[in-house]
Formats: C-alpha cells, sequence, structure tokens
C-alpha cells in the first residue's frame, strides 16, 4: 500500500495531484503545493497541476501568479473548465472585465452542461461592466433557466431594470421569482422594489395623482414586506418613513426614522431626513442635533452642512 505521507516512491502526476488535493482539501497548502510541482517534475505539461497550482496562488492573492499558471493549464488543455474558470475568476477580482468574458465563454463553449449557474451570473456581471447590457441579461436568463431557485440572477435583471428606471421590468422579474418560490425573496429584494417604485413616483407628472398614489401604496407594501421579513433592516424603515413623508404622514414618517436610526445609529440618512422634518415642525434644537449628527457620520454631506447653516444663521 503507498504510504500518503511518504510520496516518494509515487511515480505518476495522477498520483501526486491526489496528494496534493487531499492536503489542499485539511488546509495545508505547502504540502499541497509541494506535491503538485512534484507531479510536474513527472510531467511538466500536465495540465491539471498547472490549474491546481494556479488555484493555491490565488487564494494566497499572488494573483499574476496564479494567472501564468492557469495560462500554462489551458496551454497544454485548452479545454480544462477548472483553467478556463480560474482564469475568468482571477481576471474577474482582477477588475480585468474583457479578459474575464473570453475566459468564461471559452468555459460555457467548451463544457456547457458543466457551466453552473454562478458563472451564468459571473459572466453576466461582467458583460454588464462592460455596458453589453442586453448580453448580459441573456446570461443572467441562462443561469435562471438552469436553476430557477437562483436569486442572484433575478436580483442582477432587476438591478439594471431599476438603473433604467425601468419600473414595470422590476416588477415583473421579481414577480417571477415569487411565483416560482414564494420563498426566495428577502427583505433587501422587496426593498430594491419599493425603491424602484419611489423613482417611478419621481418621473411623473403632477396631474398623475391616481398614479402616484398607487405607486406610494405599492411602495410601502413592499417596504413593509421587507421589515416583516427582517425587523432590523434599517434601510427599509428609512424608505418607508421617506413613503409616508411624501404623503404626508408626518408621525408615520419620524416613527420610521427613529426606528431606523434605533436599530443602526451610524446610517446618517435617517438623521438628515429627520432634521428636516424638525426643522419644519419648528423643533430647532432638535433639528441642529440632528443634521449635527448627520455631518459626523457623513462629513463631506453638502446639503447637511447647507441646512446646519442655514438654521445656525437664523440666529439660533
Amino acid at each position: 500500500m503507498t504510504d500518503v505521507n511518504n510520496p516518494s516512491n509515487v511515480e505518476s502526476p495522477e498520483t501526486y495531484l491526489q496528494f496534493g488535493d487531499r492536503y489542499r482539501g485539511s488546509g495545508n497548502l505547502p504540502l499541497a503545493l509541494k506535491n503538485y510541482q512534484r507531479a510536474l517534475t513527472v510531467a511538466p505539461d500536465f495540465a491539471p497541476a498547472h490549474e491546481r497550482i494556479g488555484g493555491i496562488y490565488q487564494q494566497q492573492g499572488n494573483m499574476m501568479e496564479a494567472i501564468a499558471s492557469y495560462s500554462k493549464a489551458i496551454q497544454f488543455d485548452p479545454q480544462l473548465l477548472e483553467a478556463q474558470l480560474g482564469l475568468g475568476n482571477t481576471y474577474q477580482q482582477m477588475g480585468w472585465a474583457e479578459l474575464a468574458i473570453a475566459h468564461f465563454q471559452k468555459a460555457l463553449e467548451y463544457h456547457p452542461e458543466r457551466f453552473l449557474a454562478e458563472y451564468h451570473c459571473k459572466l453576466g456581471d461582467n458583460l454588464r461592466s462592460r455596458g453589453k447590457i442586453s448580453e448580459a441579461i441573456a446570461s443572467y436568463e441562462r443561469a435562471i433557466a438552469q436553476n430557477p431557485d437562483n436569486i442572484d440572477g433575478y436580483r442582477a435583471i432587476a438591478q439594471i431594470h431599476l438603473h433604467q428606471n425601468a419600473t414595470e421590468a422590476v416588477s415583473a422579474i421579481y414577480e417571477r421569482a415569487e411565483n416560482h418560490n414564494s420563498d426566495l425573496l428577502q427583505a433587501k429584494d422587496y426593498n430594491a422594489l419599493g425603491v424602484a417604485y419611489l423613482l417611478k413616483i419621481s418621473s411623473i407628472t403632477i396631474e398623475e395623482e391616481v398614479l402616484k398614489a398607487d405607486l406610494e401604496g405599492k411602495a410601502i407594501a413592499c417596504f413593509e414586506k421587507a421589515i416583516q421579513i427582517d425587523p432590523a433592516y434599517a434601510d427599509a424603515h428609512c424608505n418607508l418613513g421617506n413613503t409616508f413623508l411624501r404623503k404626508d404622514q408626518i408621525k408615520d414618517a419620524i416613527i420610521s426614522y427613529k426606528e431606523a436610526i434605533d436599530i443602526d445609529p451610524n446610517f446618517a440618512q435617517p438623521y438628515f431626513n429627520l432634521g428636516i422634518i424638525l426643522n419644519n415642525l419648528g423643533k430647532i434644537d432638535e433639528a441642529i442635533a440632528c443634521f449635527q449628527s448627520a455631518i459626523e457620520l457623513a462629513p463631506d454631506w453638502i446639503e447637511a452642512h447647507q441646512y446646519l447653516g442655514q438654521i445656525l444663521a437664523r440666529g439660533v
């Protein structure tokens, strides 16, 4: 029987690879690396060993060494899935989207059946960063098609539509997710949908009061759903306050902002919003305290400085 702890008797690169994998699995990277390198002394063109070495370098943050090793693996075996994905991941981490796209697409070309939903999303992320929106959406749709429970695919499409202020499209993609699995959406998803409704309100005319009221109601329902799922979600409380403020429900807005502050005392936005309300109500000292808190948390917030300066200039 071969002694796992004494690989000096081993002759095949595959066995050295197995030893390396065992050591890597136990967290012993130096011994793993040594065995992968031994595999290469036996067979310098053994692509899996180059790929594994690239993985260790990437894990250690040595990105250029990782790229060199992955590239050697692909030189000897262009269709090695793990090496193509490794290069894609490394280039993505370095912000080199075009190179990441090229290697993810190669991996998809060679092994479409093994290209998991998470990698469709990674490919979509890089396409999106390069402004290739339609191609990105197609990648996210492939992720959803392969795994309908992959919430990241739905979210990524929703974010694209959110940036385009396409509220109906945001609502539609989340509705698809919810219809597939009612437990799939999380608090941040309902919060994002609520924000989409608020952004839509800002683009409609004053005359469209019925539509405005409908969108406000939908936004409130989304933020309340988010809070129901995660009561400690400060951003949802703040956004709920913003919606109440739009509807002139001042008391409800104040309660929501104070709840956001209680949950996260380092969240500057509710202090600022609350300061505006208190100033309008004539509660000047409390307003000053709110603006000061907002500025302490966000020193470069010009608007907060302006509001505070205006109050102080009145001689308070």
